[in-house]
């Protein structure tokens, strides 16, 4: 585990009168530098994350529209559940959105994730700025804001951007804490670490190591118990009217060790190809200066007790990367520090920046998926007066779109391909995992008993199976 060092904003400095002196450094800035530079930044990063924003929906944007935002009042977000695919809190507010705007397009449901990772970037490099000079400042922005997964996650109707905004707000109080501190900052950290949690349950390990932190500087006091047990009681709240789906579908993943996933959340964090070669060492020099200190010592002991556990001892099938995505400020942050120490470091995440905007920039504007296309193509069939279709897999995306059993109807077994003339089949049609085994039969039916295919084409491509020419027409004109 120790290619997954690098941590959430890993703490280099210690609050007056912790038993901790602070590291010494000649780039510190103060004043009004630090916050231009974070302003600035957040401006910038809001703006260049725009191009595309009404491009299709990808399978878990549209599973977000359709089965958490688009119906229901606000707090029904906090009552629906598949899977782990619901993030109660960023649900809830997407639901606020629909109701402010009256709609629940791709570009309007973008705004509030875009603005979440433009945040996290303007926070981050005004704490660095402040901490390590402006270089260092600007350096830890432009590394989170290009970093590839942070970038596309920010882009998608999922709560992972506002996941890593509380990280760093919330790892930003923890690292000012100092005692006598009002208790505005003790409810500040309470708000932020409990909407974090009842965002993404992977907050956790974010709350993990600010306790290590905290207990390294022996300051674990009713104060601070206080403020963790606030910010679990905020998540609690949020789960409860779910937590039964979430145990049962805890146990319908098979453990499944995937021993490659410490390598995937490294080369994630560092950019990915050749752009973590040229990062990786930047945040290994960043670490070795900031691990020296007994506060980010117990937060990255921690923490990475907790990966161990998450990784080796959970076991699930369905532990995805991106949801560490919250440890890229903290390689950011790694860099802002190798930084301040030796400046010329900057031109290295200079092509580390070139390298990570090119594998972002190809498929930026383009539509990941042809749900888009698929919607029309079915209310074309159903404005005809034909009947359309959709197999099981494919119905929480378009769910995003249509609305079932209106304007489609759910097929789960080859018999009731006799009553549809179009059949839609919207995402992950070539795959052969054993999940899909059900939809694969109702496909292969679909294959035999329909005279006309269409592939409607996009990164993740849709089928579409129909009984005669006109509705090939329909097709074709949709």
């Amino acid at each position: 585990m120790s290619h997954l060092r690098p941590g959430p904003l890993v703490l280099d400095r210690a609050p007056a009168g912790g038993g901790e002196r602070a590291a010494p450094s000649s780039k510190t800035s103060r004043g009004w530098v630090p916050r231009w530079a974070g302003a600035t930044t957040a401006v910038i990063t809001f703006v260049a994350y725009l191009p595309g924003l009404g491009r299709s929906l990808d399978f878990d944007s549209a599973e977000t529209v359709g089965l958490f935002v688009k119906t229901g009042p606000p707090w029904a977000a906090f009552q629906r559940q598949a899977v782990f695919n619901n993030h109660p809190f960023f649900s809830f507010l997407e639901q606020l959105v629909r109701m402010t705007t009256g709609t629940t397009g791709a570009a309007t449901m973008r705004l509030l994730p875009i603005a979440c990772g433009a945040l996290a970037v303007g926070v981050l490099t005004w704490f660095a700025a402040r901490r390590h000079g402006l270089v260092a400042g600007i350096t830890a922005g432009v590394v989170l804001a290009a970093n590839p997964t942070f970038a596309g996650l920010s882009r998608s109707v999922r709560g992972y951007s506002l996941l890593t905004l509380c990280a760093v707000v919330s790892t930003v109080l923890v690292a000012d804490d100092r005692p006598g501190r009002s208790r505005w900052h003790d409810a500040a950290y309470v708000v932020v670490a409990g909407v974090g949690l009842a965002t993404h349950l992977y907050m956790a390990p974010v709350l993990a190591a600010h306790a290590g932190v905290v207990i390294a500087r022996r300051q674990l006091d009713e104060r601070w118990r206080l403020r963790f047990l606030g910010a679990m009681a905020v998540a609690a709240v949020a789960y409860a009217g779910m937590a039964r789906a979430m145990v049962d579908a805890t146990a319908a993943h098979a453990r499944t060790f995937q021993a490659d996933m410490p390598w995937r959340v490294a080369t994630m964090v560092t950019g990915g190809g050749w752009a973590s070669v040229a990062l990786a060492p930047l945040v290994v020099a960043g670490a070795i200066i900031v691990l020296r200190r007994p506060g980010p010592r117990g937060g990255a002991v921690a923490l990475a007790a907790v990966l161990v556990v998450l990784w080796a001892g959970l076991q699930s099938a369905a532990l995805s990367d991106r949801f560490f995505v919250w440890l890229v400020p903290g390689a950011a942050y790694l860099v802002a520090v190798a930084v301040g120490r030796l400046p010329v470091a900057a031109l290295a995440v200079a092509g580390w920046t070139a390298l990570a905007v090119a594998l972002v920039v190809p498929g930026f504007t383009t539509d990941p998926t042809a749900y888009r296309q698929a919607a029309a193509v079915i209310r074309a069939v159903d404005a005809a007066g034909a009947r359309a279709c959709v197999v099981d897999v494919g119905v929480p995306p378009m769910l995003g779109y249509l609305d079932a059993p209106r304007q489609f109807t759910v097929v789960t077994d080859p018999g009731q391909l006799d009553s549809c003339d179009v059949v839609v089949v919207a995402a992950w049609w070539q795959s052969t995992k054993p999940w899909f085994a059900a939809d694969n039969r109702v496909i292969a039916a679909a294959e035999h008993r329909y005279a006309h295919r269409t592939v409607l084409p996009a990164t993740d491509p849709t089928l579409v199976f129909s009984r005669d020419e006109v509705l090939t027409s329909v097709l074709r004109n949709a």
